[in-house]
């Protein structure tokens, strides 16, 4: 449009489209809903949002609505959150809503979500700041009413889940003005590392929106964000949603969850612990049942069997020749000690040592004897015995 240049329909809703999302990023607005139509099997949700002289299109999907607590209709007045957006195909323009409430809840509702939006631009609800839970805590702190039942419950459940849990209630007021007071003050105590505390949980049971209005105390959400200890928010029921439970590190529907979400099960890991167990045992008789069959293979291989099958040879050989030798006159026995004799006096003269007396000497290469010129090669490294000692050479030429 500029220089009086006319633009395409499409670039004039593209820029009235920048503007308009630009400008309205964030709405909070009430009226009452015309024309709603749910869409099967997509389940989105498309109405008219309206009031006496006005009304806008609107769209809740699919990925929003299923958080609903109540069935949207013609004629229900509600409060919703969203933002503006354009419909470029046609050039109209409507509501994406995020979040919706029944209308009428009065000022408590409408200050709860105008906090609950402070808190989450800062940054208090990010995923990114939440502490994980340890897996097996020692010391667990329960900020609850001392005479309420979900120290009872937690208790209870404790002792099934997990008994060798030290649980420490510190007592507070769970609702009526001030109450947030006193749970700030318990959780700076169980923030004391004197202490040692592993996992704090703040509890109570279901209750109205002014029952619970005290946990949407800013002072304490941000007394819960700042806590060094994992926090677990446990208040209300499952359909009940306070600030704290936003900025707490992990949220359960119910007290009894917050003990099942911080111990761990201890069948679990008797369970475990069992199958492991079993694998050892077996891991263990399979090594021992190979072992066995292999030293069973080395005791029956011939090679291992060769030295003594050759000492029983030799026996029998010695007790044959001793027989033969009781049989010999004593005659034949000197004769044949005399033959002995003249035997082993061939065999010193044959011996080496006493060759070696005799101006021979004994080559070695290694462990190998060198009975040939052929087998050594130049440079090699030999050893020569003589009768008096040895002496280590190097073939030269």
């Amino acid at each position: 449009m500029e220089n009086n240049t006319p633009v395409s329909i499409s670039e004039l809703t593209k820029r009235l489209k920048s503007v308009v999302e630009y400008e309205f990023k964030f709405v909070f607005a009430e009226g009452e809903i015309s024309n709603f139509k749910l869409h099967s099997p997509k389940g989105n949700m498309y109405f008219v949002l309206k009031d006496d002289s006005s009304s806008i299109n609107a769209v809740m999907w699919n990925t929003q609505n299923t958080k609903l607590n109540f069935q949207p209709k013609d004629g229900l007045k509600v409060i919703i959150k969203g933002r503006i957006t354009i419909w470029d195909a046609r050039g109209t323009y409507q509501i994406d809503v995020w979040e919706m409430m029944q209308s009428g809840l009065g000022d408590l509702q409408l200050a709860f979500e105008k906090l609950k939006e402070k808190l989450k631009s800062e940054g208090l609800f990010d995923e990114s700041h939440k502490k994980p839970l340890p897996q097996f805590p020692k010391n667990v702190a329960i900020i609850t009413s001392e005479t309420g039942a979900v120290i009872k419950d937690f208790i209870r459940v404790s002792e099934k889940r997990f008994p060798l849990i030290n649980l420490i209630l510190i007592p507070a007021a769970m609702q009526g003005e001030g109450a947030a007071k006193t749970v700030i003050n318990a959780l700076k105590t169980a923030n004391n590392p004197d202490l040692k505390i592993d996992v704090i949980c703040i509890a109570r049971g279901g209750g109205s929106i002014e029952d619970l209005w005290e946990f949407n105390n800013e002072n304490l959400a941000r007394e819960i964000f700042k806590s060094e200890v994992p926090v677990v928010s446990a208040i209300g029921h499952e359909t009940d949603f306070t600030i704290a439970d936003f900025v707490a590190d992990k949220r359960a529907p119910t007290p009894s969850a917050a003990a099942e979400i911080i111990l761990p099960d201890k069948n679990d890991y008797l369970e475990r612990l069992n199958r492991f167990q079993y694998l050892i045992n077996n891991l263990g008789i399979r090594k021992i049942n190979n072992l066995t069959s292999n030293l069973t293979y080395i005791q029956n291989n011939y090679f291992f069997r060769k030295p003594l099958d050759t000492l029983n040879n030799f026996k029998i050989n010695l007790d044959e020749f001793e027989d033969e030798l009781l049989k010999l006159p004593v005659t034949k026995i000197n004769n044949l000690n005399t033959e002995l004799n003249y035997i082993e006096k061939i065999f010193f003269n044959l011996s080496p040592e006493n060759n070696l007396k005799r101006g021979y000497s004994i080559i070695k290469k290694g462990d190998e004897y060198i009975s040939s010129a052929k087998k050594l090669n130049l440079f090699d490294k030999i050893t020569i015995k003589f009768k008096d000692g040895s002496k280590d050479a190097e073939v030269t030429k």
